[in-house]
């Protein structure tokens, strides 16, 4: 504020120097003082002579008249440089002798009306100081508000404005094109299937409009307040953003990577079933022949040894080879349900490694559809890697909740933990198993979050709201069973 009023009185008296001397008009008021100088001069002149008769010289305060209108026209420039004006003619009447002139009284008369030149040639340029700028503030409001409704009425994207209540104020061209009648007056429910309270402040709303040239379209409502005065209603703005095309390219990858997961799914089973039939019974027949071979009584002893050894590698590698079978294709999963499959990954997790991994199951036990329990067996399956991999983890939980409304899968961990965030913005080694998990869980109907930060572990949660597939298999554990990690004995 005292800003505001030091810069006002910076121009108000730089404007004191700058007469308005090219004004005609200003010259004319000059020489009404010139007259009233010389009259009063005159008239004491001559009331010196003769004192009875004339009357004692024109009264100074009729400067007052010249100097207001100076300030009312030119404002403080024209009313001082009139006061001094009058001053300087007035001195030959103030240096006449023997107190001719009266110089007492028109000495307080001319302060009088320097004064009042000064107080209203200041006031007149502040309020024309004031008036220019609440114009100009005023000029720039209306080409803001043009440049505004040119930008409203141009712009490609639908644009309604609602009252608090949700009635339609107004709406660009390209809004008013969604339906054949006129928008204006209608309710926000009507046009969008949602009225503005539904909507909220927040962004991202997708809806549907159906109109009989462009067809279906899909829209992303972005909804903001309109700032206005404290006497005025609050209105909302509604941004429609066509998401048609985006839409579809979404979905477009949608279907590749279900295909994709598809195929990847098929090639492992098929992989899997060729290891089962050819590879790993060639080595079962292989033991079996080293075994007779070893037995026999013309094979001599230090041969037989040997043969021994040899029948133990090679029992070893189909060992290994069933639990790569089991991995590409876990049979449990598809025989027995999701939970004994668990619990048989677990268990080879406890052959090979030394974190204690568990399995807590709570609810009824249920079979869920087959693209359900294989997306729930991916992600835990990704996840325990991971936690073997990268956490140097201590301890290691795996929980399957079920109830009525589908599956609630964690996997936590007290290990070394890591950002979350940086998962969407980059894609650091060893976490892109993590970007697969979220895709896996979308394509089966689910949502996957996870909860991590350095030193603290990491929780991943997927859920999948899904109706149960089948009753669960027979020799399935009784729900709230806890299956550790122990090692598995090997057939």
């Amino acid at each position: 504020m005292n800003g505001s009023l030091a810069a006002r009185s910076v121009l108000v008296w730089h404007r004191v120097i700058r007469p308005p001397v090219r004004e005609r008009r200003f010259w004319i008021v000059q020489a009404m003082v010139v007259g009233l100088a010389a009259a009063h001069l005159l008239i004491d002149l001559v009331s010196a002579a003769e004192p009875s008769t004339v009357p004692a010289g024109v009264p100074v305060a009729l400067l007052l008249a010249p100097v207001s209108y100076a300030a009312l026209r030119y404002g403080l420039s024209g009313s001082v440089a009139t006061a001094v004006w009058a001053t300087l003619l007035w001195l030959p009447d103030l240096l006449l002798p023997r107190d001719r002139g009266h110089v007492g009284n028109d000495l307080i008369e001319l302060a009088l009306v320097i004064a009042v030149a000064v107080f209203v040639g200041y006031h007149i340029d502040a309020e024309r100081l004031e008036r220019a700028r609440a114009e100009g503030a005023r000029s720039e409001q209306r080409a803001t508000e043009a440049r505004y409704r040119q930008l409203f009425d141009t712009n490609a994207a639908p644009i309604l404005v609602a009252s608090r209540l949700g009635t339609i104020l107004d709406a660009n061209p390209a809004a008013r094109a969604l339906v054949p009648e006129d928008v204006v007056g209608r309710s926000v429910h009507d046009i969008l299937g949602s009225g503005t309270d539904a909507i909220g402040d927040g962004t991202g709303s997708i809806i549907a409009i159906s109109t009989p040239q462009a067809g279906l379209h899909y829209y992303r409502v972005n909804v903001a307040r309109v700032p206005a005065k404290p006497e005025e209603e609050p209105l909302t703005q509604l941004v429609l953003q066509d998401v048609t095309e985006e839409r579809a390219e979404g979905e477009r990858v949608h279907r590749f990577a279900e295909l994709l997961l598809k195929v990847q799914e098929e090639e492992r089973r098929r992989i899997a079933q060729e290891l089962h039939d050819e590879p790993l019974q060639l080595l079962v027949h292989l033991a079996r022949s080293l075994e007779r071979l070893e037995a026999t009584p013309q094979t001599p002893a230090t041969l037989a040894e040997n043969l021994k050894e040899s029948r133990r590698e090679t029992l070893d590698i189909a060992t290994r080879l069933r639990a790569v079978v089991a991995g590409l294709r876990p049979p449990a999963l598809e025989q027995l349900g999701l939970a004994p499959a668990l619990r048989g990954f677990l268990a080879d997790v406890g052959d090979t490694t030394t974190i204690p991994a568990n399995l807590q199951v709570t609810g009824t036990e249920m079979r869920l559809p087959p693209e359900v329990e294989l997306a729930a067996f991916r992600i835990s399956q990704e996840a325990v890697n991971n936690v073997i991999r990268h956490a140097d983890a201590r301890r290691l939980l795996l929980t399957l909740d079920f109830d009525d409304g589908g599956l609630c899968l964690r996997v936590v961990d007290d290990g070394r933990g890591f950002d979350p965030a940086a998962l969407d913005t980059q894609l650091p080694a060893g976490h892109l198993g993590l970007l697969g998990m979220r895709e896996r869980a979308a394509l089966a109907g689910g949502r996957l979050t996870i909860r991590s930060a350095p030193g603290q572990g990491t929780t991943v949660t997927a859920t999948f709201a899904c109706v149960a597939d089948r009753p669960p298999a027979a020799g399935q554990s009784e729900p709230g069973r806890t299956a550790s990690s122990a090692a598995r004995t090997s057939s």
